[in-house]
């Protein structure tokens, strides 16, 4: 089993960063001024040398006439508490019906945070206990969820144990508006609300990460699924100025995920929400002023809807194959791949005990491995630095069939450290690749194709 394959020069690359650059740092203190307000954070419980700042407004709550819109950055000087995750952002309500997903059986895979809201723009910062020396690198995290689901905490996505064991970085986790909320692609505001909710997280790690002794210049923007198109969507929509130094797609292209020209998904709830007839302002005012939990409810059981980013010309092209030729996109370095079996989480579970042939697995798969393949050649083909990696663990405390294989989504527990924490203890060699993938992430971008050596390992492989 090998976490990567990874282009030859990576490895020169890498060895380079080692020698430049070895000693990496934190700032301390459980208490961090920022232009959210004061705010108190706490020990993490099972990471002792973790500090946590968690549930940080980082946009006023996009709720009344704010929904829909833009988020507008929150500012304040006043104290908060920063000790408990906030609310998720709402996600569709649960269909109750029976269910043959393999993710059943790993529920720690999804968010399973009761408290969900539409006032859920909050980023947590998680960063070592002591400092030792100079501003460390960044990790800023785009959660999965096909845009419709899961927040800056889902269980396997803590990165509590990760930094305990390295000591050597920051890790920031963001919540951004799904579904409906976030890409309402109405036609009085055809935006990607959800996508400029994370570009103005990113904006709040550059102006606030120094305070937690995070280095602004040293931020990688990472992704997995659906927070992986939004890492590559980010790269077309922001060339001039990316603020962070790379990029990180696990298992995600930049291909335009909903098509609805006519606005009629939008249009379908509005009119069961009581808002049909009217023309696109007034619909959109309308259903500005409808009850979150009763819009939630009723895009959930309204049949044929679905709402993602699409093609808005600002957060989102149709065109990314001629922006990359074109330098239409970031001259960032990136780094994406995927899973070998991505595509055993997308086929059923088979009632009968029987296995899914591997024939069915591949042709799943392929809703994850083309378009980032895809991606991976447009960036190429603009003479872009890009690392490709694909993840072939199998292991029994995470995936419990023996046939799922690296599903979508498995490397997240051996990246976050989080993979003894739920289903049964890690063997020695579960820990050791645990620690090596850490430390490849651990060469952070710096400069156009340059990766720095930030994070020392404690245990070889």
């Amino acid at each position: 089993m090998s976490f990567s394959r990874l282009l030859p020069a990576l490895v020169a690359v890498l060895a380079a960063g080692v020698a430049a650059k070895s000693k990496c740092n934190s700032g301390a203190g459980l208490t961090v001024q920022t232009t959210s307000g004061e705010l108190t954070g706490a020990i993490n419980a099972t990471a002792p040398n973790v500090r946590q700042f968690l549930g940080i407004p980082y946009a006023k709550p996009p709720v009344g006439a704010l929904r829909f819109q833009p988020p507008t950055p929150y500012v304040s000087d006043g104290p908060v508490n920063a000790t408990k995750f906030g609310a998720s952002c709402l996600p569709p309500k649960a269909s109750g019906g029976a269910s043959t997903s393999v993710y059943d059986l790993i529920p720690e895979f999804y968010n399973a945070d009761p408290e969900v809201g539409e006032d859920c723009l909050f980023v947590n910062v998680f960063a070592p206990l002591r400092p030792t020396g100079e501003k460390l690198p960044v990790f800023i995290w785009i959660h999965g969820g096909g845009f419709t689901g899961n927040s800056g905490n889902v269980p396997y996505q803590i990165p509590a144990q990760w930094i305990e064991q390295t000591q050597g970085h920051i890790v920031v986790t963001i919540n951004y508006r799904l579904n409906i909320f976030g890409f309402p692609n109405s036609a009085a505001q055809p935006l990607n609300a959800g996508l400029l909710d994370q570009r103005l997280a990113v904006e709040w790690a550059r102006d606030n990460i120094a305070a937690f002794g995070g280095d602004p210049e040293r931020m990688a923007l990472w992704g997995q699924s659906a927070g992986a198109w939004s890492v590559n969507y980010y790269g077309y929509a922001y060339p001039e100025d990316p603020i962070v130094a790379g990029l990180i797609a696990d298992s995600g292209g930049s291909a335009v995920f909903t098509t609805d020209p006519t606005y009629s998904n939008f249009t379908s709830v509005a009119t069961a929400a009581g808002c049909g007839g009217l023309d696109a302002a007034a619909e959109l005012s309308c259903m500005q002023g409808v009850d979150a939990l009763t819009i939630q409810a009723l895009y959930s059981n309204t049949s044929g809807v679905s709402f993602g980013p699409s093609a808005d010309n600002t957060t989102v092209f149709l065109n990314n194959t001629e922006r990359a030729l074109t330098g239409l996109v970031a001259q960032i370095p990136a780094i994406i791949g995927t899973n070998s079996r991505e595509g055993s989480g997308f086929v059923p579970i088979p009632q009968n005990g029987s296995t899914p042939s591997d024939d069915e697995i591949n042709a799943a798969s392929t809703i994850i491995t083309c378009p980032t393949f895809q991606e991976i050649q447009n960036r190429l083909a603009g003479g872009l630095t890009t690392y490709r990696y694909e993840y072939t663990g199998n292991f029994s405390n995470i995936t419990p069939l023996p046939w799922i294989g690296a599903i979508h989504s498995g490397e997240l527990p051996l990246i976050f450290g989080t993979h003894f924490e739920y289903r049964g203890n890690s063997t020695q060699f579960e820990y050791d690749v645990s620690h090596a993938m850490q430390g490849k992430l651990a060469y952070v971008p710096r400069g156009s194709s340059e990766f720095v050596l930030c994070i020392k390992l404690t245990h070889k492989v």
